[in-house]
């Protein structure tokens, strides 16, 4: 067999153990000159993008010895991991079935020899009449921190050696003892290894100075550790501190052009930061309110009675959380219409936190309207699971366009409402505009919209920042008639002009050769015509980048621009890059184009157009001696 286990989980719910689990039976008592004591397959490493999706983990299945599946109820609810379940039971024998408990308990009734599936819910159903008794488990429930899920910690480690002891063949106590001897034998030949080393590194260093006496080639090695530690600082703040990851790497590209340095490394990961989906908070100002006791009712003053009943009944069909009491609302009420019999005054109403499991929008119309949406549409956020990620506080701006939400695992969400009130169905990743993320672990218990909605707040108990609503880093273009060229971007400052005169309909003209003007008419950028998205990954015209339906790659197949255009969900999804490969769009055979600048040049412009971005935040002096900006550099 090619790999001794095959793991099903839930990504929602044990996605981080999964991983350390893989990790840890890789691990554990791996001989001195093997890579792995054990092969684990695991969709995230083993899978990657393919038309044949099923396919592959059907492989994986055959090859594997023996099937771990992490019960929860999020796993005996999923499709995927039912069906990789039922696969297994009609190919494979129980005898290598393997439970490990995340969640929940397990019922046996010893008189049906079954459990009892009214109360077992962590287990997909299709196990029904398969064990003949009562299986044993390893139970990795409880509250261990993630910092612990490695053979480091005692309690993970013991748990980890009876799942290993099975798919070993061998006992614990084996187990256990064969450990030891591995790590015995790798301690004499590190010793062995370290003294041979020793002598190396005496003459390394001799060769070294020798090699430093030449003053021209000190200088340039110090510089490209420099580079190099800036673009590791971005690195690691890109998911603490998205800001504070802009301006170091750009602080490292333009190092590294000064300097004469390759920029390849610095550029891409430019890319990754400015296009990451997360927002920039802006410079510090005096107004940002440091608490504040928000309207959550937005719109029309007027109209709000006349959905008082309706949000009422929407309300006390959701329960409170025990600790967080009741759910967070924000309400915004279209101006009253002057064709009231025919056309309905229209809301929307938020609905987040308590005990539901996603944020919820209503769309409401008064009086109803038989073309109403059906229902309210759940918005689900990445990063925002579980009791971490419960919304605390709402907002919906003056104009209705946008929801802002403050959860407590220190981040805050902007959303695009007119995305989800004109196509609820289509999973397009824009619509959730971006993901605010401050560098503060406190909850964001206070959000709210200023200076008549081009900018937001959020505040926590230790920091407050203020961000601009409309702050695209792509160019976002849509169909316009009020305007003279019919289209025009968010930000004003560009439109699109196709290349030939017959390619104007309204529905698919963003697919043709188009010209991309500034303000003053310039072209910015020319476009061939658009190619359709698919599963498979090509190669760029230039041969700098792969893209596919999830994203624009790098040549090492590192993902730089995350796309998600899930052409399923959203059919007439094309793409194409301008001639001088300095620009990528993407359109919507519905109507938005959204173009992605690829050049750091451009990309660092638009970085610093107040017009568009704001006045995106800098380094303090604090920042700069952290990561050694603040010296001579020259």
């Amino acid at each position: 067999m090619k790999y001794n286990a095959f793991i099903s989980y839930s990504q929602r719910k044990d996605a981080r153990l999964a991983s350390c689990l893989e990790t840890a039976l890789e691990k554990f008592a791996k001989p001195t000159f093997k890579r792995r004591a054990l092969d684990v397959f695991r969709d995230s490493n083993d899978l990657s993008a393919s038309p044949d999706l099923w396919g592959k983990i059907e492989k994986g299945l055959d090859e594997s010895e023996y099937f771990i599946f992490l019960a929860s109820e999020k796993s005996a609810q999923s499709r995927w991991c039912v069906k990789e379940v039922d696969y297994w039971l009609k190919t494979k024998s129980i005898n290598q079935f393997l439970v490990v408990l995340t969640e929940g308990e397990l019922h046996w009734d010893e008189q049906a020899s079954d459990f009892d599936w009214e109360k077992t819910k962590i287990l997909p159903p299709n196990l029904s009449g398969q064990f003949k008794n009562d299986p044993l488990y390893v139970d990795f429930r409880g509250d261990t921190p993630e910092a612990e899920l490695t053979l480091e910690h005692p309690d993970f480690k013991d748990k980890v050696v009876r799942l290993a002891a099975t798919l070993h063949g061998k006992s614990v106590g084996d187990m256990v003892g064969e450990a030891a001897e591995q790590y015995k034998r790798t301690m004499r030949i590190r010793n062995a290894a370290f003294a041979t080393l020793s002598m190396l590194l005496i003459v390394a260093i001799i060769s070294a100075m020798l090699a430093f006496h030449q003053k021209g080639v000190a200088e340039s090695e110090t510089r490209k550790a420099r580079l190099s530690s800036y673009i590791s600082a971005s690195q690691a703040q890109l998911v603490e501190n998205p800001t504070k990851s802009l301006r170091l790497v750009e602080h490292a590209y333009r190092y590294a052009s000064e300097n004469k340095l390759p920029t390849e490394v610095a550029a891409e990961q430019l890319l990754k930061v400015f296009y990451s989906g997360y927002g920039f908070y802006q410079q510090p100002v005096n107004e940002i309110p440091a608490k504040a006791e928000q309207a959550h009712q937005q719109g029309n003053s007027e109209g709000f009675a006349m959905f008082k009943q309706e949000t009422s009944e929407i309300l006390n069909n959701i329960e409170d959380h025990f600790y967080l009491g009741g759910p967070r609302t924000a309400l915004y009420v279209d101006e009253p219409s002057i064709y009231l019999e025919t056309s309905p005054n229209q809301a929307i109403f938020l609905v987040a936190g308590a005990t539901l499991d996603f944020p919820r929008l209503y769309f409401l119309s008064s009086p109803v309207s038989e073309f109403d949406s059906p229902g309210p549409i759940e918005i689900k956020l990445e990063g925002f699971d579980g009791y971490t990620g419960t919304i605390r506080d709402a907002a919906i701006s003056s104009n209705g366009r946008y929801s802002l939400m403050g959860a407590a695992n220190g981040k805050a969400a902007l959303i695009d409402n007119k995305a989800y009130r004109e196509d609820y169905n289509n999973s397009d990743v824009f619509k959730t505009r971006s993901i605010l993320i401050s560098g503060d672990k406190n909850a964001v218990e206070n959000v709210g919209f200023i200076d008549d909605g081009e900018y937001f707040f959020t505040h926590s108990e230790t920091v407050s920042h203020r961000w601009k609503t409309e702050q695209f880093p792509y160019i976002e273009i849509r169909n316009n008639d009020t305007v003279e060229h019919k289209n025009i971007s968010v930000s004003g400052g560009n439109y699109m002009v196709p290349v030939s005169e017959s390619s104007d309909d309204n529905f698919t003209w963003f697919h043709y050769a188009q010209t991309v003007h500034d303000q003053n008419g310039d072209i910015i950028a020319e476009f061939p015509n658009a190619t359709a998205i698919t599963t498979d990954i090509v190669t760029s015209p230039g041969g700098n980048f792969l893209v596919s339906y999830q994203g624009i790659f790098n040549k090492n197949r590192e993902l730089l621009i995350r796309l998600a255009a899930y052409f399923i969900d959203n059919p007439g999804i094309a793409y194409s890059f301008s001639l001088d490969q300095k620009y990528f769009k993407i359109s919507y055979l519905d109507g938005p184009e959204r173009i992605f600048a690829l050049d750091p040049e451009d990309i660092l412009a638009r970085v610093n157009d107040r017009e568009i971005m704001g006045d995106i935040a800098g380094l303090s002096e604090d920042d700069k001696r952290r990561f050694l900006i603040d010296i001579d550099e020259n």
